[in-house]
């Protein structure tokens, strides 16, 4: 037995077939194959979640409880398993208050940096934090953002109150909050909205400048209430808009917001900061200023703090903000959102907080880490792989890029099909290997890329004027009509900005296949997910006479 490489034995994770594979350390080791070939499976199914569950039962029970559960692989056995650390294709989350700066670990020490040297200080490091009380803005709770009522949208001006259906949010529209519109006897319940009076409708929309009560009988204790009269405006934001609308039930939460525009916070001009922290600065720079500059452009105003207090802190953000900076993804301030991020950008921000680990022997598996990267980028990506590899780990990807493959110390091939005809290991050594082979991914490697030397003609297109999202720079661009159009660039070059927040907008009908996961449900299957599902127990329903 040796101590430098990882023997699986016997793995028959979905469809592998009670398949061996010794895969050696301190290498890159790429798992190649066609999509469905048994990759996955093996590395993360097998190898990924046997390292998490071993390591995990060495934590006392209470710890365990609040853990992920992860299940023992249909595996005989696995010798010389190091522990693994897995970035795969997820998303970062889909929290609205997520951004770069939240991901990479780099906002905790901006706001320690700003409660040490800041002037005036605001306090303590959570005085500077939108999502802490302490800091966050007390109008939009540190969001930014509020949500104004669109007014028009609350009524239908073609009918009138006591017909129902006036006022289309549906709370207001029935029941005893009902009563109060059509019971006010400054209002005409059987006017038509659209012949109302500007005093009636201010009445309607404000309230009366008098107070007037309206009598409320319940109809289980025949008890009558006067309840005062409240405008329909003031009332939708203090029943909803002033509180927190997410303890609702989801049907109520989507009715409210289909009446409501999210506009920016006045009160803190959209930075979802509390005024104190606003006014604290270091070099006439806030800490909003901070965040919003472009990380490239932060080192100089981190170099320039003379502070004993701040220098420490600043050079650990600048060993971060320096690690950003080697993988490309300079261009990104720390506020900005990740779920405005590209795929190619998103899996950088996950690979670039372990260049400054020290770990060794460490099993870093790597789901597709060049997907949707312009061969500029994937170039970086595989520097970073061998940079890892160097301090004594063991790098496992999954990966169809040939870039990435030939750089390779081993490749483990797959196949030979998928599904039921994959599952079994076709091909194991280097790439010089592989390329005398007649394998799939061999054919891949030795063929040339085909252009297409007669593209369709085109005449109309989509036409996108003033395109400003994000790093877009007013851009004005036809999109073609009837022909197959790639929209290329390297990471980060405005491609996915120009799609999904010009495009799409102008575009509604568009169909939109995108790398968000398909479904979060644990009963989710693809025959769910297409919609075969229903006709599948129609079909067994008929059959069994049910």
């Amino acid at each position: 037995m040796q101590e430098d490489q990882i023997e699986v034995i016997g793995a028959k994770e979905h469809n592998l077939k009670n398949i061996n594979v010794v895969i050696p350390k301190n290498k890159l080791v790429v798992f190649a194959g066609v999509s469905g070939s048994g990759k996955s499976s093996l590395v993360f199914d097998t190898i990924a979640r046997e390292s998490s569950r071993q390591w995990q039962d060495s934590y006392p029970l209470f710890v365990l409880n609040k853990l992920p559960h992860f299940d023992r692989p249909q595996v005989d056995e696995i010798r010389q398993l190091p522990p693994s650390i897995v970035i795969d294709q997820k998303s970062l989350g889909t929290n609205v208050r997520s951004a770069v700066g939240t991901a990479m670990d780099i906002s905790p020490l901006i706001r320690l940096l700003f409660s040490r040297v800041g002037v005036p200080s605001a306090g303590g490091s959570m005085a500077y934090n939108s999502n802490h009380p302490e800091g966050m803005c007390p109008v939009c709770t540190g969001l930014g953002t509020v949500y104004k009522l669109s007014e028009d949208a609350l009524f239908n001006v073609n009918t009138s109150l006591s017909e129902g259906g006036g006022i289309l949010f549906s709370q207001f529209d029935r029941g005893w909050q009902a009563h109060l519109y059509q019971n006010n006897p400054l209002l005409h319940a059987h006017k038509l909205l659209k012949d109302f009076s500007e005093e009636e409708w201010d009445i309607l929309l404000h309230g009366s400048q008098d107070p007037i009560k309206i009598d409320i009988r319940s109809n289980n204790t025949g008890r009558v209430d006067q309840v005062p009269y409240e405008g329909v405006i003031p009332r939708f934001y203090r029943l909803y808009l002033n509180g927190d609308i997410t303890k609702l039930k989801q049907s109520l939460q989507d009715e409210i917001l289909s009446f409501v525009i999210p506009v920016p916070c006045e009160h803190c001009n959209g930075t979802g900061l509390h005024p104190n922290a606003l006014a604290s600065k270091i070099n006439n720079y806030n800490i909003v200023d901070f965040m919003n500059t472009p990380v490239n452009d932060v080192l100089p105003l981190l170099e320039s703090i003379e502070s004993p207090l701040g220098q420490a802190i600043s050079i650990q953000i600048k060993d971060a903000i320096e690690r950003m900076i080697r993988v490309g993804i300079e261009y990104l301030a720390l506020s900005r959102k990740t779920d405005t991020l590209s795929g190619g950008e998103l899996q950088r921000i996950k690979i670039v907080p372990h260049l400054g680990a020290s770990l060794s022997n460490v099993n870093y598996i790597f789901d597709e880490p060049t997907v949707g990267l312009h061969p500029h980028d994937a170039d970086k990506i595989g520097q970073l792989l061998l940079e890892l590899r160097d301090k004594y780990n063991n790098i496992l990807v999954v990966e169809h890029n040939r870039h990435i493959i030939s750089l390779a110390d081993e490749i483990i091939e797959l196949g030979p099909s998928a599904g039921k005809q994959g599952g079994q290991i076709v091909f194991q050594g280097t790439l010089d290997d592989m390329k005398r082979t007649d394998s799939f991914i061999s054919q891949s490697m030795n063929s040339k890329i085909q252009v297409n030397e007669n593209p369709l003609p085109w005449n109309e297109g989509f036409i996108i004027e003033g395109a400003c999202a994000n790093n877009l720079k007013h851009i004005n661009v036809t999109i073609p009509k009837g022909v197959l159009t790639a929209i290329t660039g390297v990471a980060g070059s405005g491609k996915s900005s120009l799609m999904t927040e010009a495009f799409i907008p102008r575009n509604p009908n568009c169909i939109v296949i995108d790398q968000k996961q398909i479904g979060t449900s644990i009963r989710s299957t693809p025959a769910t997910y297409v919609g075969i599902m229903d006709e599948i127990r129609k079909i067994f329903a008929k059959e069994n006479c049910a």
